[in-house]
């Protein structure tokens, strides 16, 4: 439902690791604990990314992708590796899903800002239209949010007909499935196209933040690859 949204434009490593228990994003886990926890994950996606770089990435360019807890891994992978480093020059594009990333996250990587553009990231986290979540005022309100529709980081919207079409259960394809519009540090979607959407009270679609929108990433990750080339052909 994730990774393979990057097939079509690029193998695909993914890192094995320990990760932390959802329990470290609650205000009631011990803080220390919490802390070694995310160190423990984050040493693991470091050592494979060491790994990869040593054995398979021959000076190739990169695409990173991350949700969730994997986004908040990633974050500081991009920080320690990329920005503002050597490693930067191979950097298609990071899509860094699932979890706020803050309009100063980073002081060389830019948020995208056209559908081509290269070396830069993309985030977004979706909930219904209109609805704030608790969190909103603590980390969305400062963050990026990039509308994977039309891959803009205004507010200009997005209809489902823009929407190339989503996974759903059992890898089902689903035409039209959401449309998008990026709102206050967020990705508001509406009723997407599913039997039953109507009866749903779903008000954050995080499990879903790649599904609604997979074959619009899909045909993303291939134009800034290659631009990427292209670009590169061109100097």
């Amino acid at each position: 439902n994730q990774a393979s949204v990057f097939n079509g434009a690029a193998r695909i490593y993914a890192p094995r690791y320990r990760q932390a228990h959802m329990n470290v994003y609650y205000e009631t886990a011990e803080k220390e604990s919490a802390k070694q926890a995310f160190e423990l994950a984050y040493r693991d996606v470091k050592r494979a990314f060491d790994h990869y770089l040593r054995h398979q990435n021959n000076g190739r360019p990169i695409i990173i992708a991350s949700h969730s807890q994997g986004t908040n891994h990633t974050e500081r992978l991009l920080k320690e590796y990329f920005d503002g480093m050597p490693l930067q020059k191979q950097l298609v594009a990071a899509y860094l899903v699932g979890m706020p990333i803050r309009t100063d996250a980073f002081k060389s990587l830019p948020a995208c800002e056209t559908p081509e553009q290269t070396g830069c990231f993309c985030t977004w986290n979706a909930y219904a239209k209109d609805h704030y979540p608790k969190k909103w005022e603590k980390d969305l309100k400062y963050s990026v949010a990039t509308n994977p529709l039309n891959w803009q980081i205004d507010s200009t919207y997005a209809s489902r007909e823009e929407n190339l079409g989503g996974v759903y259960t059992k890898f089902n394809f689903k035409p039209k499935f959401s449309d998008a519009e990026v709102k206050d540090g967020m990705v508001w979607i509406g009723t997407p196209n599913i039997f039953g959407a109507s009866l749903l009270r779903v008000k954050r679609w995080h499990y879903a933040e790649y599904n609604l929108f997979y074959f619009n990433i899909r045909q993303n990750a291939k134009v800034r690859a290659d631009a990427f080339v292209n670009k590169k052909d061109s100097i």
